[in-house]
């Protein structure tokens, strides 16, 4: 008991000294909380409807520090912000203020409107759909690093491979916004990773939409949806390029699942659908709004007119295009493969032609459709890549028929799990172009001997395909 009245005395006394110092250390601190009415006029707001960014400003009072409630997040204590709004609408942002005693009892409400929805081309399917298997889903909103695994959505945020902190996430009216204040040099260093809970069936076709805006340029951004627990189980791998500020829906039509590895994966129903985005190669600083997911049968018609999706290829006639001699010289071996379900070889003797750019195929048997790797067209060629290289690369693709997938493949001769990029598409009836850019190889080693691969099990007997303008520039 007296070491107990000892140690209090010591306190008391500490008690004491510290008083005595306080004026000095604690300069303003009185015990006056201030008021935020007493500074509504502080706090301004402004829009500019040309490009849907709300400034907000408050003009500096003594010892006053602003506090900005966006959406419902302590937002901010910056004296000037702004946020992009995608949407039209009246928005109201949440003004408290706070000094050396703290913050205020009260706040002040600011409305403001935004007068025009921003969309860059296409829209996307329609959200508010009875079809679109997101609504009236509530999205997973407990974000953090995909050390945990209750962390959804997850996190893998990696500047050259080193593991940090997740990127601020805030999910506000069906939207989330993610913070990246480091940059990124390589894919799959920036992911998130939503699980839906959404199940959907290996028998069906699907469409998928998202409207992705990023406040600067990022020309590889990756979205992949695929089985929660399975990698390898995939409705759609896709990249996309986006402009600083401008919102576009990222999206994919008449889609059906498939495997990445078909010899020793099954095509199975999904039981949870997961979204992955990969923001790997961001510049500093970036903020990404993500918002308007769906997800829909492609045999309901929402009434959306599907643009015909064309994007700009790689300029074949390039310098640095490595490929074009390959073509002028015919300097490459072809390898034809048509599998039966055994993955016996069928006999068959499929027509080939080169002239120019073009290659030209008439398939010769059908295969399944569910084995794409059972129709294969290889082209071996003398062209070298190191581990250091990085990859841009386009091919154009005619098809007589729609194709219900084709594989674009860039892989070491003789090692295919050393790779640029396995890509899967579903090939419309008419012109095409797959487009990669930034691509490096999957494995730590080179590749002495490059290997292009065409895989297309499921094309009708009789279907003429012709891929032209390949284009392979390393930087």
């Amino acid at each position: 008991m007296k070491n107990i009245f000892k140690y209090m005395a010591g306190v008391l006394i500490a008690s004491f000294a510290m008083t005595a110092c306080s004026p000095e250390d604690f300069t303003g601190a009185n015990g006056d909380i201030p008021q935020a009415s007493d500074y509504a006029d502080n706090f301004k707001v402004t829009v500019d409807q040309s490009t849907n960014y709300a400034n907000f400003e408050f003009t500096s009072a003594p010892g006053i520090t602003p506090v900005w409630i966006i959406d419902g997040a302590t937002y901010s204590s910056a004296f000037s912000l702004s946020k992009y709004y995608r949407k039209k609408g009246t928005y109201t942002v949440e003004c408290k203020v706070k000094n050396a005693n703290g913050f205020s009892d009260g706040s002040v409400v600011k409305t403001f409107v935004v007068e025009k929805t921003k969309m860059t081309g296409f829209g996307g399917f329609v959200e508010d759909s009875n079809y679109n298997l997101f609504k009236g889903l509530e999205l997973p909103n407990n974000p953090g690093n995909n050390d945990n695994p209750a962390h959804n959505p997850a996190f893998w945020y990696a500047p050259g491979w080193n593991m940090i902190d997740a990127p601020r996430c805030v999910l506000s009216k069906g939207a989330y916004t993610i913070t990246l204040p480091e940059a990124t040099t390589d894919q799959w260093q920036a992911q998130m990773a939503i699980n839906t809970g959404l199940s959907i069936s290996a028998s069906k076709h699907y469409d998928f939409s998202v409207i992705l805006t990023s406040s600067t340029a990022h020309k590889n951004v990756k979205v992949k949806i695929c089985q929660a627990d399975n990698d390898n189980i995939i409705l759609m791998d896709k990249n996309f390029a986006l402009g600083a500020g401008e919102p576009k829906a990222l999206w994919g039509a008449d889609l059906e699942i498939y495997s990445a590895d078909p010899e020793n994966i099954p095509v199975t129903d999904f039981s949870n659908v997961k979204v992955v985005f990969d923001f790997g190669g961001n510049a500093a600083n970036t903020e990404v709004s993500i918002e308007s997911f769906v997800l829909k049968d492609h045999a309901n018609d929402d009434g959306t007119e599907i643009p015909k999706e064309l994007v700009t290829p790689f300029d074949y006639n390039d310098a640095a295009n490595i490929w074009k001699a390959v073509d002028e010289n015919s300097t490459f071996t072809q390898e034809l493969f048509f599998g039966d379900d055994g993955w016996g070889a069928i006999d068959c003797n499929p027509e080939t032609t080169h002239e120019g750019s073009k290659h030209t195929i008439v398939v010769p048997v059908l295969t399944s459709a569910a084995e794409i790797w059972r129709a294969q067209w290889k082209f071996h060629t003398d062209l070298s890549a190191t581990v250091d290289d990085t990859v841009d690369f386009s091919v154009k693709i005619n098809s007589t028929v729609k194709l219900p997938g084709m594989i674009v493949k860039l892989t070491k001769d003789g090692d295919d799990e050393n790779f640029f990029f396995a890509n899967q598409e579903v090939i419309p009836a008419g012109d095409f172009v797959f487009k990669i850019e930034n691509a490096k190889l999957s494995k730590d080693e080179d590749a002495p001997k490059l290997m292009l691969v065409f895989g297309f099990g499921g094309a009708p007997e009789g279907a003429v395909i012709t891929i032209s303008e390949i284009t392979v520039i390393k930087k």
